[in-house]
């Protein structure tokens, strides 16, 4: 730990370096003059410190000086968690309870007690230890919730986000569309026959090209803005924003050809490899549309464009 003295009362700090020589967790002393510690600590300025001390203790011999620069200390946010102890002489009530209010921990009358002095740097040091703990455990729990909302958001297998964390993704684009009066697109992609491809060549074959296809599709569309998901065990939408019928048309075309080049084989009594069909809409969405709605419209979208397709061929059908 590092303790910074601020001294402008030239206090004989030979008691304070006899009660340090039994404090191991204190590893650095930084003397300095008050002049001096603005600039070392940046104390209420925007500027990185020279050093980052865990305890402060400020001797004035001035009340009043004593109560500023403690105070000055304090409102630091960089200094929040730092440990301050206050030594002056007075037996002002008043003084020492304020210097208490600032946030300061500890407040020392007699600096040549070397017994006292250890004592509160005791304290000191085992409240910046639980501090330092206390900060610890939350930065833990923090990265922790993290790595949990990540996996909630995305599918674990592919990679791209999932249905829950999808749909209120589109909820957020919806109404910012409703504001903007802008059109958006939804298409839904299903591999076609892949409880049969798992049948045929195995669950560990079909996760292979689920994280194929997913790839494909994360190159079909590349804007910042477009959303891609897995909704099912072999289904994926696609949200593109401010994209029109001919916008989502030209995407559904692409994430067709992406699919057929992969040549994934499959063979069945209508071809050799396997497919995928695209079902999609456009619309300038109201008020009234949200996200879980529009996901029902284009699965509707999508069997109903399957009747006019043969089998054994990908295809992709758009409405407005």
């Amino acid at each position: 730990m590092i303790l910074a003295v601020i001294d402008d009362a030239r206090t004989d700090l030979k008691p304070l370096k006899d009660a340090l020589s039994r404090i191991e967790e204190i590893s650095w002393v930084e003397n300095m003059t008050l002049l001096e510690s603005f600039d070392k600590l940046a104390i209420l300025s925007p500027a990185k410190p020279l050093i980052q001390p865990d305890i402060v203790l400020i001797s004035f011999e001035n009340n009043t000086e004593a109560y500023e620069v403690t105070l000055a200390v304090k409102s630091d946010g960089k200094y929040t968690d730092t440990v301050v102890i206050t030594f002056n002489n007075s037996d002002n009530e008043d003084i020492i309870k304020a210097m208490l209010e600032t946030g300061c921990l500890d407040y020392i009358k007699d600096f040549s007690d070397k017994t006292e002095i250890y004592a509160r740097l005791r304290t000191a040091v085992a409240l910046r230890q639980e501090v330092i703990s206390r900060r610890t455990r939350e930065k833990e729990i923090e990265e922790n919730n993290r790595k949990l909302e990540d996996i909630s958001n995305i599918d674990g297998l592919t990679g791209v986000l999932s249905k829950r964390y999808f749909v209120y993704k589109v909820e957020e684009e919806i109404s910012r569309a409703i504001r903007t009066k802008a059109a958006i697109s939804l298409l839904r992609i299903d591999i076609t026959d892949f409880r049969d491809y798992n049948a045929q060549y195995g669950f560990l074959e079909g996760d292979k090209v689920l994280r194929r296809i997913s790839s494909a599709l994360k190159k079909s569309a590349k804007r910042p803005g477009d959303l891609l998901a897995r909704i099912g065990g072999n289904s994926f939408a696609l949200f593109l924003p401010s994209t029109d019928l001919k916008g989502a048309e030209f995407i559904a075309k692409t994430v067709v050809k992406h699919i057929n080049n992969l040549a994934i084989e499959h063979e069945t009594d209508d071809g050799k490899f396997l497919t995928v069909h695209v079902g999609g809409m456009s619309v300038t969405p109201q008020i009234t549309d949200d996200a879980a709605g529009l996901l029902d419209m284009i699965s509707d979208v999508t069997a109903e464009c399957s009747v006019g397709f043969g089998a054994g061929q990908s295809f992709f059908c758009i409405k407005n």
